[in-house]
């Protein structure tokens, strides 16, 4: 049995899939993630700051040391936003290397969004003639739109939670002001999103908007108030816009330390929910949605299906 891991290095995020390559393409085996928020301050100086790239080098050498267990004939590492947009990406990617002994791989955001697709994909079983994913990051948001499976278009920007949530929200709770300025930066960008492809041949009446990634799956555990976290319960999960809109009100109006005391609500992400709930109501407003469907799979499940074709 070929056994491979993969690990997402993402601009909050760290994630790892361990698994097994089978008849579907790959069965999981294991899988662990953790907040290290490697873009924290990168905004600000366009630099990856000592701290995160601490935080961040010593999970990986964890996850690497969990994968290891399993005796995979691979483990691959695939950065995106923080990396791809740090002064000193070299100097990290070095530190990676000489710590943890592993090649770290920078992809472009159109990788990134293929990938990503193909994590998504793997775990809807009913097929699917047109779909818009948008994958929400802590550096930026790609979207894909697909027709049969297959990507049509994709447009990236630089929607991420991390920068959005350090930019613009500085009160505690928020500020209704500084919300509204939020919201109007976000909707100009999805508008813009929109209006690039109003040339391929996504309709909005023949479409289904697909969510995945960390906000997206804990707005949907808010939804069901689901702690513990369960996968199986959150992946294919329909989402409605009117419970987004009372979710961010209710969110809103808490402090950071009330949010970190709702259990369903991951540690890490008391003040990155806001903008990450606002990228998803604008997005269903501007795309046209009243629901969507949550995908618990995404890029760490693309990296391995991507890597595993070419791999003896």
């Amino acid at each position: 049995m070929s056994v491979f891991a993969s690990i997402d290095l993402g601009t909050n995020t760290v994630r790892l899939l361990v698994a097994a390559r089978d008849s579907k393409g790959f069965k999981q085996l294991y899988s662990n993630q953790v907040i290290t928020r490697l873009g924290e301050g990168l905004s600000n100086g366009g630099v990856l700051i000592d701290k995160a790239m601490e935080r961040t080098i010593s999970t990986v050498l964890n996850f690497k040391d969990e994968a290891s267990k399993y005796n995979p004939s691979a483990i691959w590492i695939v950065a995106t936003s923080a990396v791809r947009e740090a002064k000193n990406r070299s100097a990290f990617i070095e530190k990676i290397k000489s710590v943890t002994g592993l090649q770290l791989e920078v992809i472009p955001w159109e990788k990134e969004a293929r990938m990503t697709l193909l994590g998504v994909f793997s775990g809807i079983d009913s097929d699917i003639k047109n779909a818009i994913i948008f994958d929400i990051g802590g550096g930026s948001t790609e979207y894909a739109f697909t027709e049969d499976k297959k990507l049509v278009n994709s447009v990236g920007t630089d929607l991420g939670v991390v920068h959005l949530s350090e930019r613009y929200i500085t009160k505690d709770p928020v500020d209704e002001e500084e919300l509204r300025i939020l919201e109007n930066v976000i909707a100009d960008k999805v508008e813009n999103v929109r209006n690039q492809i109003r040339s391929s041949l996504i309709t909005r009446h023949s479409s289904l908007l697909i969510g995945t990634a960390g906000t997206v799956t804990t707005l949907a555990a808010l939804d069901l108030n689901l702690y513990p976290y369960d996968p199986s319960k959150i992946n294919g999960y329909i989402l409605r816009l009117e419970n987004v809109k009372k979710l961010l009100d209710r969110l809103k109006k808490m402090s950071l330390n009330e949010r970190g005391k709702i259990p369903a609500l991951e540690k890490g992400r008391e003040d990155l929910i806001i903008p990450g709930t606002v990228i998803v109501i604008k997005t269903m407003e501007i795309f046209g949605f009243d629901s969507m469907m949550v995908s618990d799979y995404g890029l760490r499940e693309g990296i391995i299906l991507a890597k595993i074709k070419s791999f003896a």
